[in-house]
């Protein structure tokens, strides 16, 4: 299980919403079932991508619930942990892994750590609240507006419990500096790229897999890219990354928060999902960004089946 959580592909899919705003289960059902034969490690819902912050907890729930049906033990079920203060993200925690997480994702709680300078203690301190609280895998999340200090991956190796950071950082140079950092852990804590814009780059670099939005569209090609990548052949893997990337710069481009809804557009443009509604107050996709996808999808040929979640 440990393993699974420290290397390959772990997708952060969208979720599906009805124009009403209703979620689409059916339609998650069958988009994670595609998704789970795709040879990914594992896979991680309520995350940023899913507009998890515009979920109830009970919605997050059911989606782990509902998923961990569909998946029958395929691959491992890992969910976001979202919470602004140290108790609720100890009652959620517990809530998520008796609806069936296998793993956590602990997104810093904000607004709290946003303000510089951030301790390590502090990171720690929080994240050993839910070691303690729940017995399975923890991923630490550092964003780019809750950046952790240098430390901050030697401090959560010593827990025990978290054996991953996912790097959203969205800063090459910081990358570099992380990945030199978890190697002082001796593969206690391993470096998983959430930096959508340069996976194949932070890959090449030393991060051992992905933890991305990105893998919610294009599944099985990025898992092959991984797999190049982690065997040292870069030429096979720009090969894939070349055509990828290009719609990963548009799609994580400002506002960053409309990756959702172009994300959502990828998808409906593959027929993975019918409706690419998001919930107020994020945006739809606006007419600049559907026509710029429209053009990458013609001249990558991003309509090919190889780029389908299942391939």
């Amino acid at each position: 299980m440990t393993h699974a959580l420290q290397s390959g592909v772990i997708p952060a899919p969208i979720m599906p919403f009805q124009e009403n705003g209703a979620i689409d289960w059916t339609t998650l059902d069958r988009y994670v079932a595609q998704m789970a034969g795709s040879g990914i490690s594992a896979l991680a819902l309520n995350m940023a991508a899913a507009e998890a912050t515009a979920m109830s907890h009970a919605e997050q729930v059911e989606t782990l619930q509902r998923s961990r049906k569909v998946l029958a033990g395929q691959v491992p079920l890992v969910s976001g942990l979202i919470a602004g203060h140290t108790a609720g993200a100890v009652d959620h925690a517990r809530r998520l892994v008796d609806a069936g997480a296998e793993g956590l994702v602990v997104f810093p709680p904000l607004p709290t750590f946003m303000s510089k300078p951030l301790p390590v203690s502090v990171v720690a301190e929080y994240h050993a609240a839910v070691v303690e609280a729940v017995d399975v895998p923890i991923i630490a999340f550092q964003t780019a507006n809750a950046g952790y200090p240098v430390g901050t991956i030697r401090a959560l190796a010593d827990l025990g419990g978290v054996v991953a950071i996912k790097d959203a950082a969205f800063d090459i140079d910081r990358t570099w500096e992380i990945v030199e950092e978890a190697r002082e852990t001796e593969g206690r804590v391993a470096v998983l790229t959430g930096n959508d814009t340069f996976v194949l780059e932070a890959m090449l670099m030393g991060c051992e897999g992905a933890l991305i939005g990105l893998a919610g569209a294009f599944t099985a090609e990025l898992v092959r890219m991984q797999q190049f990548a982690a065997a040292g052949k870069a030429t096979e893997a720009y090969e894939i990354w070349n055509e990828l990337g290009p719609i990963a710069r548009l799609c994580w481009s400002n506002p960053l928060r409309d990756y959702r809804p172009r994300m959502k557009y990828v998808l409906m443009k593959q027929g993975v999902i019918p409706c690419d509604a998001t919930r107020a107050p994020q945006t739809r996709i606006s007419d600049a960004d559907r026509r710029g996808i429209d053009a990458l999808f013609a001249r990558h040929g991003l309509d090919q089946a190889r780029y389908l979640p299942q391939g």
